[in-house]
């Protein structure tokens, strides 16, 4: 295929040691009769999207690469159904373990490339504004600053001659002085840097005030925080912290990782942790506000989906999308 997948020697190494952890997943369903996806690395996968563009990869080739990998490792475990004689559980178990390995990660390295994507949107976003703060300060803050300095020239001059200055002056004066405070309080904000301020950091501050010894959480939130209506920023942050305290609580994880991507049309959140997992068919609802039907009813409301992919020992994957639309505000306003 010419891929550069393989032909640069730090991709072909990322690939290589994914490979060997679909094998090794394949390998644990053939012998337990059921499907087996270890979760345990698939948050590292995340980075490898914007990795990708960074080494002048495109998603593409990724993709491609994923249905290569999954025809050969395919035509091995037929070989060895027909060799063995197993049976069609196992073997549908093996199948299953092929795609989802597989399919998880290819998401996982989509969520890092959309990633990658928005902060390059982010950063010409601020590139923009720090060019309009240097236009304003350049052209209108100069031009009212000389403007007001002809004026105070013009009234010094009345002053010596003992005259006030007309009262239409003055108010011109006074206009002056009030457009230069909100031309440089303009330029200020202009140049105030967007980082993913409000809901990272209130995520962050979560997070601190848990105070969990031993868990490692890493909280990245892309795009920017304006983008999204506040009552929709409000409720993704609800919804973002009740998976966090059910992981705190019950997954006795070592790791958390918290990604979410903020587009101007949508959101894409992803929570994975490493914990002891649990089985989504059989768990207990917690109520409808803190359980998993709650998260639900949330998303739904804001027009949005939630799924959880989880299995005992093998982690836990929240994602949660959510339309960025009119409609959304008016949504979250009824939830709330």
């Amino acid at each position: 295929m010419n891929s550069p997948l393989a032909a640069a020697p730090e991709a072909w190494a990322q690939c290589e040691l994914q490979g060997r952890r679909i094998f090794r997943d394949c390998v644990a369903s053939l012998a337990q009769g059921r499907a087996a996806v270890s979760d345990t690395h698939i948050a590292e996968v995340v980075d490898l999207g914007g990795e990708r563009v960074r080494q002048g990869i495109h998603l593409t080739h990724s993709v491609r690469a994923g249905v290569v990998l999954f025809e050969v490792v395919l035509d091995r475990i037929i070989q060895f159904a027909e060799d063995t004689g197993i049976s069609w559980q196992t073997y549908s178990a093996a199948v299953r373990s092929l795609q989802q390995g597989i399919g998880r990660r290819l998401e996982a390295g989509s969520i890092g490339y959309d990633s990658f994507m928005l902060d390059r949107v982010r950063e010409v976003h601020d590139q923009g504004h720090r060019r309009l703060a240097r236009e304003i300060h350049d052209q209108i803050g100069n031009s009212l600053s000389l403007a007001m300095r002809q004026l105070e020239l013009f009234e010094s001059e009345l002053t010596r001659q003992q005259h006030q200055l007309p009262e239409h002056v003055q108010a011109a004066q006074a206009a002056i002085l009030e457009t230069l405070a909100s031309t440089r309080e303009l330029v200020t904000e202009l140049r105030r840097p967007a980082v993913g301020g409000g809901l990272e950091a209130a995520l962050t501050r979560f997070v601190e005030s848990m105070g969990e010894p031993g868990v490692s959480v890493q909280v990245w939130v892309r795009g920017l925080d304006e983008w999204m209506p506040g009552p929709l920023a409000e409720e993704l942050y609800i919804m973002v912290r009740e998976c966090l305290r059910n992981a705190f609580a019950h997954a006795a994880a070592g790791n958390i990782v918290v990604n979410i991507d903020i587009a101007p049309h949508e959101i894409q959140t992803e929570i994975i942790d490493d914990g002891r997992g649990f089985d989504v068919t059989t768990v207990s609802c917690r109520g409808s506000t803190n359980g998993l039907t709650g998260l639900r009813e949330r998303a739904e409301l804001l027009g949005g989906t939630l799924h959880i992919h989880s299995s005992p020992g093998r982690g836990t994957d929240v994602t949660i999308w959510i339309p960025i639309k009119a409609e959304t505000d008016e949504r979250a306003d009824r939830r709330r």
